[in-house]
């Protein structure tokens, strides 16, 4: 499949982009669990691996426009599915869904595959509680049709997710669990309407039911990163991205950007919904005069994933930049060689290349060697160029944004 992409004279408008994988399939399962009825607003694609599993436990979900209604079942009312649940490559999702089969009265069969080692404190936590766990074979464990019982967890979980995990058990158990853990899980559990204590450690009495919510899941900022590029290179471009989430260790690029002059602006929206974090930011991109830069070592490491958009951001910029330490970096050849077609001054050596900016691009045709960060920084160069540019293999997309292109058109300030 191939797209056509026409130069734009800047780009203007508000858009967003697609959400987060484990927040939505947080907001997926912990909707399921509720009593009443729950959206889903702006989860990825790939959450339909998640819709599909809560739907083969039962949960009614309709999908429409991109949001999800779900039809809440609560604790208890789940079905047994009619064969083994693939949990393996869930990530934490995986540690939401086992505490809700552990409760059930009937016995589930998960497959758990690499995510074992990942799930196991959790299920030593859950068998604690009296919660039956039972490893039937390496990677698959039956769970569920046992009583559970209240009790102090004498293990702190080690991150969030896996202290929802455990809060979740307990609600399914008998009487009183406490354990220490931080305030995000307690913010999740009271905007659901659970009664939770705090003292020393955290406390919830069994069988309070979730209350439905509509969440709005935020956008992956790495799929925000083209878009603001394009409105940084186009003079008079002024883009707002809505709701991003904004974490400390997948921010490298954007501090990259405003480290060479872009001007992007962050709105917190941290306290403005339950279900908020301090790092779900509106961003506000102005059109900017980028300069050089030199990106080697551990900096060329942490914006990886965005060397392909840098190099094609670069060839606008104001001198000549340099971008070493990326020899495990895919399609780096091919990338200089698609670049250097559209009559950019690239150069590569043995572990990097050259960028010397301030050349206009031409229109061209491209191969997105089935890469979904060649083939969206291909798009931008294609927005930048003074011709039409055609980018084959346009299908890589579909799983992650497959409305990246209707995007791009949006935003077209023509």
């Amino acid at each position: 499949m191939e797209a056509k992409v026409s130069p734009v004279r800047k780009i203007a408008g508000q858009v967003s982009v697609p959400g987060e994988q484990e927040p939505a399939a947080r907001a997926l399962v912990l909707a399921a669990l509720s009593e009443g009825d729950s959206t889903v607003c702006n989860a990825p694609v790939a959450a339909i691996r998640v819709v599909a599993l809560l739907r083969e436990l039962g949960v009614d979900i309709a999908e429409r426009a991109g949001i999800y209604a779900v039809r809440g079942v609560g604790l208890r009312k789940f079905q047994s599915a009619a064969a083994p649940l693939d949990l393996e490559g869930l990530g934490d999702t995986a540690l939401l869904l086992l505490p809700l089969l552990a409760g059930q009265t009937f016995r589930s069969r998960v497959k758990l595959g690499m995510e074992a080692d990942r799930c196991r404190p959790l299920l030593n936590l859950l068998a604690q509680l009296g919660f039956a766990v039972e490893q039937e074979h390496a990677g698959t464990f039956v769970t569920g049709g046992q009583q559970a019982k209240g009790c102090v967890l004498s293990a702190a979980p080690t991150s969030d997710a896996l202290a929802l995990g455990a809060m979740v058990g307990a609600l399914f158990a008998e009487g009183t669990t406490a354990l220490k853990t931080g305030s995000r899980v307690e913010r999740l559990l009271r905007g659901r309407g659970v009664a939770v204590e705090r003292r020393k450690l955290l406390s919830v009495e069994g069988g309070q039911a979730l209350q439905g919510v509509d969440v709005e899941v935020p956008g992956q900022l790495a799929l925000a990163y083209p878009l603001m590029g394009a409105a940084l290179c186009r003079k008079g471009s002024q883009l707002t991205i809505k709701r991003v989430a904004i974490r400390p260790r997948q921010r490298a690029f954007l501090d990259l950007l405003r480290q060479i002059g872009a001007q992007i602006a962050t709105e917190d929206l941290g306290e403005k919904r339950e279900e908020a974090t301090r790092f779900e930011c509106d961003l506000h991109v102005r059109a900017s005069q980028l300069k050089a830069t030199r990106v080697a070592g551990s900096r060329a490491a942490k914006v990886a994933d965005q060397i392909a958009l840098l190099a094609v951001l670069t060839t606008q910029a104001k001198g000549t930049t340099v971008i070493r330490d990326i020899e495990d970096v895919p399609h780096v050849e091919d990338m200089c060689a698609a670049l250097r077609s559209l009559d950019a001054r690239v150069g590569q050596f043995p572990d990097g290349l050259v960028i010397k900016g301030g050349f206009p691009l031409q229109g061209g045709q491209l191969d997105g060697k089935d890469d979904p960060g060649l083939t969206m920084a291909f798009a931008v160069a294609g927005l930048l160029a003074e011709g039409e540019l055609t980018i084959q293999g346009s299908e890589c997309l579909t799983p992650i944004w497959p409305d990246f292109f209707k995007t791009l058109h949006l935003i077209r300030g023509d």
